[in-house]
């Protein structure tokens, strides 16, 4: 009888797992807690009980929050009287671990030297997603430092986390830095994850790992209480199973913050924007992607002019000979500045304290920091001489205007309403000894100028997803989401993608 009993039980849960697993979209998680079907705490335990079982194969997580279910009760408690917390009631969410929370989870960014790190504060992103009865699930692996370490990185990888591995093959690289947000959402770890992107670190991940993801315009969500790269191009971004989703976690996630003076002057521009028959659609070229990629591209852009879309092949005349130097040097001014900053004012239990000391322990902890590769990066920008704010200055004006410019320049010159062009080639072999191996990116001119890209994950190289971006002009979020939707539902009807 005992036996019998035992076999009836994990049955009855084997089937209770599985449909669990069917529920991906917000829609379809709450339209479960509405029928009864399913529950908030039960919802929850399944992703706990998920990650549990197949994270050991993956690395996409680095820690569980342990007030997860109690959180989840609290709004079933909720839900019994009749009261719904907000548009992501019962939502369980996983954050990149440089994003701070309260409770006893450290926020380490992926560095040993912040294993300590208990801040017990939640990012503005995180009140926010709080606010709107979200569950904060845990923490998921990173690129250590956001990927602002070592020139031969391979991405994904943290002291903290190991190596992330790819959703898709587990022998093929996540891309960086956001790398364990975008595997969790891929094997349904969580409906939602945030990532944080500086050039390509949501959008990457996102697109070789096949989800949805939207990295939102400079001063449109805080960065207050995240582990910092660079003020002048750190965004946070949702990543989900559908835009839909990903467009409702940004609405929630985005607000004006005292702690980050961005996003007093952002206004997002709420026009009236109509779905349209025939878009203008510009084309970037995909030469510096692999030949598959430009192949899938192809078919793709046939695809929207067979749905009535007339596609333009453009391309950007503008002169950019200086942005990616320049760039490169913002990156490692902020970086030294605000690391400094951050790092002075960790708790008392973090001992590193600047990024000199920083420098320091990774080289006296070199077998656990350092066994892949070093940190020529962070010696680079320990060198940047921070009393030069002219330099700065001028330099961060000229590649501002540079990749504006050149967004803009490219809608008007071609009269279009949106900008696409692939993501990313799909994920390359992940390879400890020599590094990255990047085959095209459409990140820069979006992160460097702070306007919208979306990728969407609309087809696949050989079983492999490759993202489509969706380059918005500058201040027209709006269009960008609507004209993005209705390139998605040409792209990827139902769940047949073009391969």
């Amino acid at each position: 009888m005992i036996k019998t009993f035992t076999f009836s039980l994990l049955s009855v849960l084997a089937i209770f797992n599985a449909k669990a697993q069917e529920l991906k979209t917000i829609d379809e998680i709450h339209s479960a807690y509405k029928n009864n079907s399913i529950n908030a705490q039960q919802l929850t335990q399944n992703y706990i009980d998920r990650i549990n079982k197949l994270n050991p194969h993956y690395n996409a997580v680095i820690s569980l929050e342990p007030t997860a279910i109690a959180q989840a009760k609290t709004l079933d408690e909720l839900a019994v009287k009749g009261t719904w917390a907000g548009p992501l009631h019962g939502i369980p969410v996983l954050l990149k671990d440089n994003i701070e929370t309260k409770g006893t989870l450290p926020t380490t960014a992926g560095s040993l030297a912040l294993k300590n790190n208990v801040t017990n504060n939640d990012a503005f992103v995180v009140k926010q997603l709080r606010n709107a009865g979200a569950i904060i699930l845990g923490k998921a692996n990173l690129s250590e430092w956001a990927n602002f370490r070592s020139s031969y990185s391979s991405s994904g990888w943290s002291a903290v986390g190991g190596q992330t591995h790819n959703a898709h093959d587990v022998t093929r690289n996540p891309c960086g830095s956001s790398a364990g947000s975008a595997v969790a959402v891929a094997l349904n770890f969580a409906p939602i994850a945030l990532g944080t992107e500086t050039d390509g670190s949501i959008t990457c991940p996102a697109s070789v790992n096949g989800v949805y993801a939207i990295k939102p315009s400079m001063g449109q969500v805080s960065r207050s209480g995240v582990v910092p790269l660079s003020s002048s191009q750190d965004s946070v971004g949702p990543m989900a199973h559908s835009l839909k989703d990903a467009l409702l976690v940004l609405s929630v996630l985005q607000g004006e913050d005292s702690l980050d003076a961005t996003t007093t002057g952002f206004e997002l521009k709420t026009g009236n924007i109509k779905s349209k028959s025939s878009l203008i659609i510009g084309a970037l070229p995909s030469d510096k992607f692999t030949v598959e990629t430009q192949r899938l591209y192809a078919k793709q852009l046939q695809a929207l002019q067979q749905a009535g879309h007339t596609v333009i092949n453009v391309d950007i005349t503008d002169n950019l000979d200086t942005l990616f130097a320049d760039e490169y040097y913002i990156l490692l001014y902020d970086f030294k500045a605000e690391i400094n900053h951050y790092l002075a004012n960790t708790p008392t239990q973090v001992a590193v304290k600047s990024l000199k000391a920083l420098i320091n322990f990774n080289i006296q902890n070199k077998k656990t920091e350092m066994p892949h590769f070093e940190q020529d990066i962070l010696v680079q920008s320990q060198a940047i001489d921070l009393t030069n704010k002219q330099k700065y200055q001028e330099t961060k004006e000229r590649y501002r205007t540079l990749a504006t410019t050149a967004i803009v320049n490219v809608y008007k010159n071609n009269k279009l309403d949106i900008v696409i062009a692939p993501t990313v080639s799909p994920a390359w072999k992940t390879d400890l000894v020599n590094g990255d191996n990047f085959n095209g990116s459409s990140s820069s001119l979006s992160a460097i100028a702070g306007t919208t890209h979306i990728t969407l994950p609309v087809g696949k190289v050989s079983g492999l997803p490759v993202g489509l971006s969706i380059i918005a002009n500058k201040e027209d979020e709006q269009a960008a989401y609507v004209y993005a939707n209705i390139i998605d539902e040409v792209l990827s009807p139902g769940t047949k993608k073009p391969e």
